[in-house]
């Protein structure tokens, strides 16, 4: 589909069809179902997510700005506890690195790579697990811009937002119980979320009913407040093109929400518009790029209406990564214009 705009014409985001796409990684073997991905801080690591595998696999950026074709580390095995990995976020915390990793089990397992060390060490941190932690099917997670001292998950049968507080950083330790839960008729199955670069906006993508809901965080989430996300979405997407979505993430710059949906065979993007105190996104994509073969998405939609097209999603600058089961991680480049 031709990129278009509901702005007079102007196009703000764009593909870059110069290298369309970028790179593809394709799955090693029929257990690595790509589910999730996220890019480091720096941009030079990419994390994704092989839910059947219980793997979380490690690709680094060359010096030409490809990835290797291999990961260069897996986090894996016994000693690391994971159980059906769905989704990951980074951090930095001083001289360390870390890796949160949400699983169906109803635990968030957060990884330390001490920044002289090449590798993540093999056995968490910290785990937030528990009766007390409140987690169901947690699909999704997100440390919180700007300071990251918070992180965000999504559970998917209680239809919840839980926020976590990180309580020390050496050694690493957040609060087993979470500090607030977004709840909100609108959240039908949440699956993915994220922040926008500022951390004013929050993104959660409802597999259930086939809508993204969009809250501003709240005016006294300042001054020592903890912090909130206003009760009320400024926006619920809800297009005929999203069929059970499954990630967001916002673009850097322009704050334009791109959202993937597992049962279509592409990824859609929509505009901001309005001012910072008043910003809505809009219900119509201005963007859908199709991800993948569309007879290979035919056959496997034919046999679940919720599979089939790409799931995990993440950007860091200009840079855009893509992840389907079926055909592994595709990247691609975009440009934002004020």
């Amino acid at each position: 589909m031709a990129d278009t705009s509901t702005t007079g014409g102007k196009v703000r985001f764009r593909i870059d069809r110069s290298e369309d796409p970028v790179q593809n990684i394709a799955p090693f073997n029929e257990s690595q179902r790509f589910e999730g991905v996220a890019f480091s801080p720096s941009g030079d690591v990419l994390a994704v997510v092989a839910s059947d595998a219980d793997t979380v696999l490690l690709f680094k950026r060359m010096e030409n700005g490809r990835f290797e074709d291999a990961p260069f580390s897996f986090i894996t095995g016994a000693a690391s506890g994971i159980n059906y990995p769905h989704d990951a976020s980074f951090s930095d915390l001083g001289d360390s690195q870390l890796l949160a990793v949400a699983q169906r089990r109803g635990a968030i397992s957060i990884f330390e790579r001490p920044k002289p060390e090449p590798h993540f060490r093999r056995k968490p941190a910290f785990e937030i697990l528990g009766a007390e932690a409140r987690l169901s099917h947690s699909d999704a997670v997100a440390f919180i811009p700007s300071d990251n001292a918070q992180l965000a998950v999504c559970n998917l049968t209680n239809n919840t937002v839980s926020f976590y507080r990180r309580t020390s950083s050496s050694p690493i330790r957040f609060g087993l119980e979470p500090v607030f839960v977004l709840e909100h008729d609108s959240l039908c199955g949440p699956d993915g979320l994220t922040f926008s670069s500022c951390g004013r906006w929050l993104a959660i993508a409802n597999h259930g009913d086939h809508t993204v809901s969009i809250f501003q965080r709240s005016s006294d989430s300042k001054d020592g407040h903890a912090l909130r996300y206003e009760p009320e979405p400024v926006s619920v997407i809800a297009h005929p093109s999203l069929r059970h979505p499954h990630s967001v993430v916002f673009t850097p710059r322009t704050h334009h929400l791109v959202i993937t949906s597992a049962g279509t065979n592409y990824f859609s993007v929509h505009e901001p518009t309005g001012p910072p105190h008043a910003r809505v996104w809009s219900n119509a994509p201005v963007i859908q790029e199709t991800v993948g073969s569309e007879s290979i998405f035919r056959e496997m939609n034919a046999q679940n209406k919720m599979e089939g097209g790409p799931k995990g999603i993440a950007i860091h600058d200009n840079t855009l990564a893509v992840c389907s089961p079926q055909y592994g991680v595709t990247i691609y480049t975009f440009r934002e214009y004020d």
